[in-house]
């Protein structure tokens, strides 16, 4: 499985599947207010203030820097334990 850490279509899926994630959150929170735990990924905010849209434009697949890449792929993951 680590071949696939930083692959671009795994990396696209994952975009996707927080996205999908976000938007359903987004819904509950519309309808039952946020929850304001502290994020664990950033234990320093709350997971409800993250901005979400900056983080997945930051962490994205960058061609020819497959450190970054891989790096953007575990946080992508993380993320979603985040949420």
């Amino acid at each position: 499985m680590a071949h696939l850490l930083g692959s671009q279509a795994c990396m696209d899926s994952l975009r996707k599947d927080l996205t999908d994630l976000q938007g359903t959150i987004v819904d509950v929170f519309s309808r039952a207010g946020p929850v304001c735990a502290p994020s664990w990924k950033f234990p320093d905010r709350v997971a409800c203030d993250l901005d979400m849209v900056s983080l997945l434009e930051h962490y994205d697949y960058m061609p020819g820097d497959p450190e970054f890449t891989q790096l953007s792929h575990a946080v992508l993951l993380e993320l979603v334990i985040d949420r």
